[in-house]
């Protein structure tokens, strides 16, 4: 996976607001796992690429497989 992608999950964890800690709280894992996948996704489960999605409201497609999300892009909402 591109390094622009292994960004996309940290930069829409920043611009929704939440920590390291809370996403790991909702998806029932550590918090050392979501900084681990925020660096590289490779060893994700496909089951947690939609939670990520719902997460952040925003396309399973985009996150995963679109362009890169940079840290100062802006959420564009109705594109999940």
């Amino acid at each position: 996976m591109p390094l622009e992608q292994m960004m996309t999950l940290k930069a829409l964890r920043v611009r929704s607001g939440l920590t390291q800690e809370q996403v790991a709280n909702m998806l029932n894992l550590s918090r050392s796992t979501i900084m681990r996948w925020e660096k590289d996704a490779n060893d994700m489960p496909i089951k947690y690429m939609s939670q990520f999605a719902k997460i952040y409201n925003y396309s399973l497609d985009s996150i995963f497989f679109g362009d890169s999300i940079a840290l100062n892009d802006k959420l564009k909402k109705g594109d999940a």
